[in-house]
Parts: structure tokens; C-alpha cells; sequence
């Protein structure tokens, strides 16, 4: 069947169908059988009982992870003083890039656009560590994360004319 004969079918058919018989009897019927069952008994009433077991259960795991704490103390501060690789590579790029703008002299000859590169840079940096807060050790994430520090430190040195150290 193709669209042409599909097309007439459709429009062969009637507009409005009308049911075969009289609903309304058989709504009308079940609406006076819910109203004549006797009440149920009322929520509320279990309401307390949940309630009172929902804060037993919440004191046992308070209890459970106080006595967890009091067993192993140092798990968690030690997890927590660790520096993450994504902080590691966060601090070491930011240290490099605020070295090199501060030795910046002047402007490479094409680099006209440089601070609107470096913010395009900058925001897929924030799209990759958004993502880490996801996945914290996600190696190809933190791998995606040192490239592109590596390439604007890159375009940086490229870009600006270095003053040279001098060691005194």
C-alpha cells in the first residue's frame, strides 16, 4: 500500500466514532459501589510507626559510622589531605602560566586575539574538571585536562615575547 491509498483509506473512515453502547450506566454503577465500601482505615494512624522507624534506622547508621570513626580515625583524614591529580595538575599549570604572563614583554606579530584564545581555553579546562568532579580518576579525563594546559601553555609562550630570566 502506498501513500496515495493510505491517504484515501484515511480519509474513508468516519470522523467520529460513537460507542456501541451507553457507558455511562456502567461509570455511574462503579462510582456508587466506591462510595458505598466502608471507610478504610485512616493513614495517619501508621503514619507515627513509620516515622518512629525511619529515626531508629537513621540513629543506627549515626551509631554505625561513629563507631567506624572511632575504630579507623585516620582513613578519612588521610584521604582527604591526599591532593587529587586533577589539584596537582591545577596547581602546577596555574604556577607555569602566571610565570610566563608575568615575563610577557609584548605581543608576538598574528597574535592579535590571544587573551580570547586563552579564554576559550580556559573554558574547555572548566568543562573537563566539571566533568572530573564526576569522575575524579578518570585517567583519560585527566589525560584531556594536561593537554590542554600543555597547549595553552603552549600558544602562551608562542604568543608573547618572553622577557629572559636573569639570574643574578
Amino acid at each position: 500500500m502506498n501513500e496515495q491509498q493510505l491517504d484515501k483509506a484515511i480519509s474513508q473512515l468516519a470522523s467520529q466514532i460513537a460507542p456501541q453502547r451507553d457507558l455511562w450506566s456502567d461509570i455511574a454503577a462503579q462510582l456508587e459501589t466506591v462510595e458505598q465500601q466502608p471507610e478504610a482505615p485512616t493513614v495517619g494512624k501508621s503514619k507515627p510507626k513509620r516515622w518512629y522507624w525511619g529515626v531508629a534506622a537513621m540513629l543506627g547508621l549515626l551509631s554505625v559510622f561513629g563507631w567506624q570513626q572511632a575504630l579507623m580515625p585516620g582513613t578519612t583524614s588521610t584521604t582527604a589531605a591526599m591532593p587529587s591529580a586533577e589539584l596537582t595538575l591545577l596547581q602546577i599549570y596555574e604556577q607555569q602560566k602566571a610565570t610566563q604572563l608575568s615575563q610577557m614583554v609584548a605581543v608576538a606579530e598574528g597574535f592579535d586575539n590571544w587573551q580570547q584564545q586563552i579564554r576559550v581555553w580556559d573554558q574547555a579546562i572548566a568543562q573537563v574538571r566539571q566533568a572530573l568532579a564526576f569522575y575524579p580518576d578518570e585517567p583519560q579525563l585527566l589525560a584531556q585536562l594536561q593537554s590542554l594546559y600543555q597547549q595553552q601553555l603552549s600558544y602562551l609562550q608562542q604568543a608573547t615575547l618572553q622577557q629572559p630570566l636573569v639570574i643574578s
